[in-house]
């Protein structure tokens, strides 16, 4: 008898956690790509703005970290390798600004922007 529960708990154990990841796993549809690499693409041209006028290391910090959230939702099999060099941009470009060394910060979000337009018309081509 104990050895029947074991085996149903496990069975519904097993059963739950392969449908739970079904559930999550969703595939985000070509026009909420797009507009994710759209508003990566803003953002990070809006914290290079923010270096270029002078603001602070915190608000600039803010801006890449938004920037940075933003390109979480760029889920595409074909851009993930792209995505990751830019996102390793934008990380290090808010670490430079951490540090309150805002030209190296300012060239790592150059260097990122134009990695994810490179992503943004890759894309294009593609849908």
């Amino acid at each position: 008898m104990k050895a029947l529960k074991k085996i149903a708990v496990s069975l519904f154990v097993a059963i739950s956690l392969a449908s739970a990841s079904t559930a999550f796993a969703k595939n985000p549809t070509g026009e909420e790509v797009k507009v994710a690499i759209d508003d990566t693409v803003a953002k990070v041209e809006e914290s290079i703005a923010a270096i270029e006028k002078g603001a602070d290391n915190e608000a600039v910090m803010s801006l890449i970290n938004d920037a940075r959230q933003l390109q979480k939702n760029i889920s595409n099999n074909e851009l993930d390798l792209k995505r990751n060099k830019a996102s390793s941009k934008l990380k290090a470009a808010r670490i430079e600004a951490s540090k309150n060394e805002m030209q190296a910060s300012g060239q790592l979000l150059k260097e990122a922007l134009a990695g994810f337009q490179e992503i943004k018309e890759i894309y294009a081509k593609t849908h």
